[in-house]
């Protein structure tokens, strides 16, 4: 009889297990109920996907917090170091622009050069008016 019953909720158990079980996220906003590197392993990924689609990509970034903002861009910035410029001067935060800056000036890394100001000055930091 208690074999049999412990046999008879296993069902019940496994369900109630499964339940609790998130499915992987299939779209940018699903990242958002994972936590810590999860959540911005997620964010990175589907950012990648939507480089090609611009307006997909600041849609996207506009449901993020600042900080949370920043952090993708710069991540997108090392992981496309092609559309490091183009991403970095999206950047809101004096620490991301100084951190875009630094990829910016690792043009063997693919980026496009920096450009210099006339004065031989080096340029402003992105998002600088």
């Amino acid at each position: 009889m208690i074999r049999h019953l412990s046999l008879s909720l296993l069902p019940g158990l496994l369900l109630g297990l499964l339940a609790g079980c998130s499915p992987e996220p299939t779209a940018f906003d699903d990242c958002g109920r994972l936590s810590g590197t999860a959540r911005e392993d997620c964010r990175l990924r589907f950012g990648q996907a939507l480089l090609d689609d611009p307006a997909a990509l600041e849609q996207a970034l506009a449901t993020l917090d600042p900080g949370s903002r920043d952090l993708l861009l710069l991540r997108l910035a090392v992981a496309e170091p092609a559309r490091a410029g183009q991403l970095c001067r999206q950047v809101a935060t004096a620490t991301a622009a100084e951190k875009c800056n630094q990829v910016l000036g690792r043009p063997h890394l693919g980026t496009t050069p920096k450009p210099r100001q006339p004065d031989g000055a080096p340029p402003p930091p992105p998002g600088a008016p």
